[in-house]
């Protein structure tokens, strides 16, 4: 499946990112670090889902769920289904770090935060190869 981003790019630039050296006199590092997490999600998002999709007997990976339910959380059923209990919870988590990135406006992201989220994205995306 085609999509507007490639998901190693995503990773390539949350960690470009992570990487400089961003003053909080100059920069609003809550957007920074917000971003990284959002841009190290999506990636594993789109990798994980061409895997699953890749992988198994379904052509969308809502179909692995038994109701109607969003795409994020069809990931998730179809982590069950492929027995990925270890990819699974590394994906839980991960949705939860990027809900509080993204919604979460009064809660603090912070460096950390971001780190863990380009962590857990090169776990996931290396386990499932």
């Amino acid at each position: 499946m085609t999509h507007a981003f490639v998901h190693e790019h995503l990773q390539a630039f949350a960690k470009y990112l992570y990487r400089q050296d961003f003053s909080d006199e100059n920069y609003d590092l809550q957007c920074i670090y917000r971003s990284i997490v959002n841009r190290s999600y999506l990636s594993t998002y789109l990798h994980t889902r061409e895997w699953i999709i890749d992988n198994g007997p379904y052509s969308d990976v809502k179909d692995y769920a038994n109701r109607d339910i969003g795409y994020h959380a069809a990931i998730l059923e179809a982590l069950k289904f492929f027995k990925r209990y270890d990819v699974r919870k590394r994906y839980s988590d991960f949705i939860d770090l990027r809900v509080d990135a993204d919604y979460d406006i009064v809660g603090i992201v912070t460096r950390d935060d971001a780190l863990r989220a380009i962590e857990l994205a090169d776990e996931i995306c290396s386990a499932l190869q």
